[in-house]
């Protein structure tokens, strides 16, 4: 079989997992990827992972300091279809590695930028290490209670990185996809602070209607020091054999089947029970049945009631596991999310199921001389045509038929990317519209088209299956056989279009003992490591009594935040623009299969391998500031919190040379070197002197990433912070409803434009304009509403 990009040349020019990442992904799909190495090598490379984000690349060493390796290099953009490099705008512009002068001299390549906080605005030049962003616009803080103390808390897993290395990917490919074999290239950026904007998921929008919707912002942003008691319906519980359950049970019926399960039943027979919502409205009541349910919980081990839930088929939950308990997850090995390799270890296996075009992850890194010959031998064409203004997806019709969060968001940063995202949706609209006054759902549909139509009903399958004729890409996250009975399984739709990419996101995948179990957020966020590294794989193994289990499942719950939906719409979008690329080189549609498995299973990437000698995940220390001295946040003065990091010797001496600047006294770089507790002291000391915001303004253009981590809740930061407005990470536009507000900007800029943004629809709001295009008549769309076979929401 081939693979989706076989041909493809990508020249990297990077350092750390971040581009690895991505390229590494393009190197599973069969990209020719040759690597730029510095003679000197890179402490990043040391990194446990890098065995695996190497893999499949070849290595060449060019001294950029030197111009006979400029010239080399420029030989090499001339043959490759793709240049992508992590370095700050201002040192490709002294190497003549900027995008116009690239540009001017091959027009055809596609550059693609990833940095920190971006290529332009007051924190550009600022080393922009994931947690040095997050600690920046606030994250830190909403883990705030996880410890036995006050103020932000370290967030271990790195979500920013995974995200933007999709972004990367799905930027790139889409840019390839509207430049094929004859068209211009063009700039590609992203940041891990956009990386981490995926992860903002309605507070932004909650906190510009707080008059109108005050109860919404508190429930979806909160960073006070003692944590919220966990809904009844997404709650962890302590096994009788000491281990933790996750429960993930978001809809009524879900709920029903947990109830009846764990025979607590009877609780739908109170009068102040309130079935929709879960809860009982008597808060003394709600508590004693929370303080029953737990104790329940403890009657039995964690197996047998994992035993009882799968044969169920309709309850959500598992098991906390970390990351190297779940890289022998009987659905991860099933569904192929770990390769073997020859050393006896395994490592992330491909994104994605491409079952027309598969990956074949390649070997460990070798040497690419003989790679790099070939490419200077063989330069590109001259483009023949000019790149279409605009973003690169316009002109792609998707049809989303999805609900609740991952596979929605998924398609809306299609949708930022110009595809024309149709979302069809039940009668009364998509139930994550129901929840939190529909700020989740504004968050996760932005730029999309809607159709509310009954799909059970013949006229409403008819509607639905003539836009899917016309489709590029259809995709839905359907239990299997739920499509089957809808008429609209991958058969069925290939039947009318047989070039359609055909994409299915699921909690578990096809195969594996889960494949027709549910799943929501909390669940591969408990089960693929993620929660666990946050809480320093340390949880109580003793039965813990009712303030206990109050207490760790409060933590749990916080640790166990929204990032697994979000991890997995990354992959949505990569996946997609995988099958476009692939349709547009092989002439064939296919169906691809992802999962909030697997997608988690990438966002931990960095403990998700094995091989001899591999080194144990670095954990935080006890109170949970940071890995190590010169990685960590500290106490600065008037409770504010600074976040230092030092990784390479040259930032150590930039912080001691400013420190001094400044006529302070210094830590010895020594010291800093060798970290540990004295480091810690000294540095505590030191940063007790000041504020952070005065330690911020006295290291600003020094290259030192020393950042406020107090100043901002991540909504604020999107909405007020100078950098995220350089970037546009907070876009006006006006809703029917809601009338004008900030929405969220995009994860990937092309072009250095800012191309237009829409807001989400109402439900249906959509039916007829899109049924008017297909020839129904004002008449008969009135009848088919009148029928309930349409539906739409009133503003």
């Amino acid at each position: 079989m081939p693979l989706a990009l076989t041909g493809v040349r990508v020249l990297d020019l990077s350092q750390g997992p971040a581009v690895g990442i991505a390229t590494m992904i393009m190197a599973d799909f069969g990209a020719d990827v040759l690597k730029v190495e510095r003679p000197s090598g890179d402490a990043l490379d040391a990194i446990a992972s890098a065995p695996m984000w190497r893999r499949g690349k070849r290595l060449i060493e060019l001294d950029l300091d030197h111009e006979v390796d400029l010239v080399r290099l420029n030989e090499l953009c001339a043959a490759a279809d793709v240049l992508i490099c992590n370095w700050r705008t201002n040192a490709l512009a002294r190497k003549g590695l900027d995008f116009p002068t690239l540009h001017a001299r091959h027009p055809h390549l596609i550059v693609c930028y990833v940095t920190g906080f971006g290529s332009h605005g007051p924190r550009a030049d600022c080393p922009g290490y994931e947690h040095v962003v997050a600690a920046c616009i606030g994250r830190m803080r909403l883990f705030a209670g996880l410890c036995d103390r006050d103020g932000p808390v370290f967030s271990a897993l790195q979500v920013g990185t995974h995200a933007c290395a999709q972004s990367a990917v799905t930027g790139v490919l889409a840019a390839l996809y509207e430049r094929d074999d004859d068209g211009e290239g063009r700039l590609v950026e992203t940041s891990m602070l956009q990386g981490l904007l995926p992860y903002e998921q309605g507070a932004m929008l909650a906190s510009q209607f707080r008059d109108r919707f005050p109860e919404i912002f508190p429930a979806m942003q909160q960073a006070s020091n003692e944590p919220p008691m966990p809904s009844l319906y997404y709650h962890p519980a302590q096994a009788g054999d000491g281990k933790w359950l996750q429960f993930g049970n978001l809809l009524p019926h879900l709920f029903d089947n947990f109830l009846v399960a764990t025979d607590l039943v009877d609780v739908v027979a109170d009068a102040d029970w309130n079935g929709t919502q879960m809860v009982l409205s008597d808060p003394a009541k709600h508590e004693s049945f929370r303080a029953r349910m737990l104790a329940r919980i403890q009657d039995r081990p964690a197996a047998d009631w994992m035993t009882d839930f799968i044969a169920d088929g309709g309850i959500v939950a598992t098991t906390y596991q970390t990351t190297q308990e779940a890289l022998k997850d009987p659905d991860i090995v099933a569904n192929g999310h770990i390769v073997e390799r020859a050393d006896g270890g395994v490592q992330l296996g491909p994104i994605a199921r491409l079952t027309e075009t598969p990956a074949r992850p390649g070997g460990d890194a070798s040497f690419g001389d003989e790679l790099a010959a070939t490419w200077r031998a063989n330069p590109r064409s001259t483009p023949t045509r000019k790149r279409r203004v605009g973003p690169p997806l316009a002109g792609v019709k998707v049809v989303e038929l999805a609900t609740i969060i991952a596979a929605p968001l998924g398609a809306s940063f299609l949708a930022d990317m110009g595809a024309d995202v149709i979302k069809v949706e039940q009668i009364g609209g998509d139930p994550y519209r129901g929840l939190g006054r529909g700020m989740g759902s504004a968050r996760v549909n932005a730029g999309k088209r809607s159709l509310s139509v009954d799909l059970k009903s013949d006229a409403g399958r008819t509607i639905v299956l003539d836009l899917i004729g016309e489709a590029d890409v259809v995709l839905h996250n359907f239990r299997p056989g739920v499509p089957e009975r809808l008429g609209i399984d991958y058969d069925a739709v290939r039947a009318i279009n047989p070039g359609v990419v055909y994409l299915q996101c699921n909690g578990y995948g096809p195969d594996g003992p889960s494949a027709l179990r549910p799943s929501t957020h909390p669940i591969p966020g408990a089960a693929m490591g993620g929660v666990m590294y946050q809480m320093r794989e340390q949880l109580p193994s003793e039965l813990q009594d009712l303030d206990g289990l109050r207490l760790w499942t409060r933590r749990l719950m916080r640790a166990n935040e929204v990032n697994p939906d979000p991890n997995t719409a990354m992959v949505v979008a990569t996946a997609v623009t995988l099958g476009l690329v692939a349709k547009q080189r092989t002439g064939k549609g296919q169906q691809i299969l992802i999962d909030m498995f697997g997608a988690n299973a990438y966002a931990n990437h960095d403990d998700f391998l094995s091989y001899p000698g591999k080194p144990s995940r670095a954990m935080t220390d006890e109170l949970m500031h940071g890995l190590n001295a010169t990685y960590r946040l500290y106490r600065a003065a008037d409770e504010t919190w600074v976040f230092l990091a030092l990784l390479r010797a040259a930032e150590r001496h930039r912080f001691v040379a400013a420190l001094e600047e400044a006529g302070l006294q210094a830590p010895d770089e020594m010291l800093l070197a060798a970290g540990g507790d004295a480091a810690v002291e000294t540095l505590q000391t030191l940063f007790g002197q000041r504020t952070a915001d005065a330690w911020e303004a006295l290291f600003a253009g020094k290259r030192v990433a020393c950042v406020g981590a107090s100043a901002y809740l991540p909504s604020e930061f999107w909405l007020n912070d100078a950098q995220a407005d350089a970037l546009g990470l907070a876009r006006s536009v006006d809703h029917p409803s809601l009338g004008n507000y900030r929405r969220h900007g995009t994860n990937v800029i092309f072009d250095a434009t800012l191309y237009d943004v829409k807001p989400p629809p109402l439900a249906g709001q959509h039916n007829e304009e899109l049924l008017l295009a297909r020839g129904y008549t004002k008449t008969q769309i009135d009848a088919l509403t009148a029928a309930g076979t349409l539906w739409r929401e009133q503003a």
